[in-house]
């Protein structure tokens, strides 16, 4: 039976899987005290070689299906593996459009090119693109050109079971929320134990103004998490803290406290960060304030990633899935500006799926 941790109901239900090291052997010596010296031939030099992936190692994984990049001259690593990249064998169906080196796409002119990569008997394929010579060129392009995706996820068949987030839960607010209110439509995360209330933020947690609804009391997250006993909390907020001044300045301070609480009470659940999206505004409505918040997710995600590293956390990237060629939510996934509707929620869904088989095989989140 799937659990929802909600605090209220938001009108209008939407209907948008989850390398190997080199290693040096060098060669046994042994200790021969006369022999030296009349053995003047030189010795054996220790040799580093990339050895071949084992058997759980060996699956290929694209970030994307399809990538367009915005200008000529513009690089994007499009590899997430298990194969150690140089052992895979990268080509482009027309490198003077889009050229390939060890899973980096370059953009050499305007057009489309199918990149390939092989190991042994497998394939990945993603198609490639640019849009325009210059950044000049590009702003001319017209707001119904620039406001497609920048990249699709690698497709993923959500009504197969899934029961790989059984014993996992999603906090966030209103954002997340909806999410719920989608997925539902098919279970299409499992049990995926949702915790969500809108309006809160980071800060609101910290402070514990706005926490979370579970079995029917509220309750700080901290201890939510641990009355639920499940093994991973993903985790999507900051909307809210990024669009304050004053708790934009204390994200990360905020951060460093709810941490500590949460792991206080729940030492071995594991915390998977996911960036935040950005907002989208029609081309009337884009003034300096819309554009500042989504200047300040993208440096703000930036320093996520890494603070989710530096602190023992993992980092699911749902931003670069989300953005158009200008930094904006895609208009093809905008509910209002703020909220996702039904299909940015699958592509949400997708995503999860996706690399969630990706850690399957062997693949870590950062």
């Amino acid at each position: 039976m799937k659990r929802f941790l909600v605090w209220f109901l938001l009108a209008a239900a939407l209907a948008g899987l989850c390398g190997c090291t080199a290693q040096v052997s060098p060669p046994e010596t042994a200790e021969t005290e006369t022999a030296a010296a009349v053995n003047t031939a030189p010795e054996a030099q220790p040799t580093t070689q990339v050895t071949e992936p084992s058997a759980s190692e060996s699956s290929l994984f694209l970030k994307v299906s399809a990538i367009t990049l915005s200008v000529v001259g513009e690089s994007e690593d499009v590899y997430l593996g298990l194969v150690p990249r140089e052992l895979v064998t990268w080509e482009s169906d027309d490198p003077s459009v889009v050229s390939v080196e060890n899973g980096v796409l370059t953009a050499n002119s305007v057009g489309t090119a199918t990149i390939r990569a092989t190991y042994r008997d497998q394939v990945a394929e993603c198609t490639a693109g640019c849009l325009a010579e210059t950044q000049e060129e590009l702003d001319g392009l017209g707001f119904d050109i620039l406001s497609q995706p920048k990249r699709i996820i690698p497709e993923v068949d959500l009504d197969e079971p899934c029961t790989y987030f059984d014993n996992a839960a999603l906090v966030g607010d209103s954002i997340a929320y909806m999410m719920m209110q989608c997925e539902s439509q098919g279970d299409y995360l499992g049990n995926l134990l949702f915790m969500t209330r809108g309006g809160t933020s980071l800060n609101g947690f910290v402070q514990h103004a706005k926490n979370i609804c579970y079995r029917g009391v509220e309750r700080n997250l901290e201890d939510a998490i641990a009355m639920s006993a499940v093994d991973r909390m993903y985790i999507l907020i900051g909307s809210n803290d990024i669009a304050s001044s004053p708790q934009r300045i204390r994200f990360f301070e905020n951060w460093d406290i709810m941490l500590e609480r949460i792991r206080e009470k729940s030492p071995d659940v594991e915390i998977v960060m996911i960036s935040n999206i950005p907002r989208y505004a029609d081309p009337a409505k884009q003034g300096s304030t819309f554009r500042n918040y989504n200047s300040n997710v993208a440096e703000f995600n930036q320093k996520l990633r890494q603070y989710a590293a530096d602190n023992g956390c993992m980092y699911l990237d749902l931003f670069s899935y989300i953005e158009d060629h200008c930094g904006r939510m895609a208009k093809t996934y905008k509910l209002d500006g703020y909220h996702l509707n039904q299909s940015g929620y699958f592509v949400w869904m997708k995503v999860l799926r996706y690399y969630a088989q990706y850690e399957l095989e062997g693949g870590t989140l950062a």
